[in-house]
């Protein structure tokens, strides 16, 4: 896998998390908004000539500045519909960099799995090449018939084809991985471990540990307490805000002067009434986008997880299949030198150990794949934030099992998990 500060970086630079970004940025301007409140103070100045009939004109003028006053609740409803719009949206953009990586990781797994195919089918090739060569000689020295000659060149042209295929797969699959992270530098070759690593701790400390740190459920909590209270805040708004404000007045030239207070109150409570049952209903709705959101993330938890124990169970039988189809394979060839078995013999058995060496390459790889996604979930790595960041959420020794004491897994901020699965 790629080093995790490199990860980080091409996943900073991926246009979905710059555009969660820029939804960041409106939200604490929403927020600073609501905090000073929608009322602005208005000047209204009215110069104006008065003309009696049989006297002169008089020059006269009106000055009104007012302004709307909250009420004293509504300025706290207002106070807490911007931070839980701050909170959203911050956890927006944490989910943003949460799927970014597991696109990344996606991307990353569908291209070892190309690039591991074509070398494979390369050195499937070169073997093929080789006994050709070697079959060639056993033909010409009489040893071999020459349809065995046909056979081989068969198994050459199908190697060939097969090599051409896996290279415009992994050239695909490169392609697609660095376009979408430009930023990434990719290993001249692919290296992969001796062996994937299972994935240790309980399957319910993980899916709980996902549950508890995602950002998906943390941004619809967030909508629903933003709608909650822009709800309550429609129903307040049925009372509406005064317009208060000064005038003054000049009349006759100066001659007369007045100086008054006004207070405007809009009338008229349908619309309004409207209004607050329209926020109501959109409250009821987040409500129910978070129980959905709560029991999706929950399933894929479990899913992702039971696939990862799967895969490395997988991985474990299909090597075990690649030794014994080798073991065959190398039998057959074997048998062929020495005329006990034909060639269509050898060749059924040494193309059933190079599929079944490719089907252990990918299982390897999806087992790889599979814990990174648990761990990429549970925000174990390729996560922004530092250490302790998820402290309060983590699992109490109880949630965890009477086991926990085993290493902490990548990274400090996880729980200790039990062993086994």
């Amino acid at each position: 896998l790629p080093p995790q500060e490199l990860v980080l970086r091409a996943i900073q630079s991926t246009p979905e998390v710059r555009a969660a970004q820029a939804v960041l940025d409106r939200a604490e301007a929403e927020a600073r908004m609501r905090q000073v409140g929608p009322h602005e103070p208005q000047l209204t100045l009215i110069p104006q000539t008065r003309r009696i009939d049989g006297d002169r004109r008089y020059r006269e003028w009106e000055i009104d500045l007012s302004r709307g006053v909250r009420w004293p609740g509504k300025a706290r409803l207002d106070r807490e519909i911007g931070q839980a719009g701050r909170e959203a949206a911050s956890l927006a953009f944490e989910d943003a960099h949460h799927a970014a990586a597991r696109r990344l990781l996606g991307l990353w797994s569908d291209w070892q799995r190309a690039a591991a195919a074509a070398t494979l089918r390369e050195a499937q090739l070169a073997a093929w090449q080789r006994e050709r060569t070697a079959v060639t000689r056993r033909v010409q020295l009489g040893d071999a018939a020459s349809r065995d000659q046909v056979a081989l060149d068969a198994a050459v042209a199908q190697a060939e084809a097969a090599v051409a295929q896996a290279q415009a797969d992994a050239d695909t699959a490169q392609l697609a991985l660095s376009s979408a992270f430009p930023d990434l530098p990719l290993p001249e070759r692919l290296r992969l471990p001796a062996a994937p690593t299972p994935l240790d701790g309980s399957d319910t400390s993980w899916v709980t540990l996902i549950q508890q740190r995602s950002h998906e459920i943390g941004t619809a909590a967030a909508i629903a307490r933003k709608k909650d209270a822009e709800a309550r805040r429609a129903r307040a708004d049925r009372l509406p805000d005064p317009l208060i404000g000064l005038r003054m007045i000049s009349d006759r030239g100066g001659r007369e002067h007045a100086l008054g207070v006004t207070v405007t109150v809009p009338l008229g409570v349908s619309y309004r009434a409207a209004e607050a049952a329209a926020a109501g209903a959109d409250a009821m709705g987040a409500e129910a986008e978070l129980s959905m959101v709560r029991r999706d993330v929950g399933r894929d938890a479990r899913q992702v997880v039971t696939l990862a124990r799967a895969r490395y169970t997988i991985w474990q039988r299909q090597q075990q299949a690649a030794v014994a189809t080798r073991s065959s394979a190398d039998k057959a060839e074997r048998g062929y030198a020495l005329g006990e078995l034909g060639l269509d013999e050898m060749l059924i058995a040494r193309r059933a150990a190079q599929e079944a060496e490719l089907a252990a390459s990918r299982a390897e790889i999806d087992a790889i794949e599979s814990v990174t996604r648990v761990k990429v979930d549970a925000h174990a790595m390729w996560h922004r934030h530092d250490p302790g960041d998820h402290d309060e959420d983590m699992p109490t020794p109880a949630d965890t099992g009477s086991d926990a004491g085993t290493a902490s897994l990548l990274h400090p901020a996880l729980p200790a998990l039990p062993a086994g699965g």
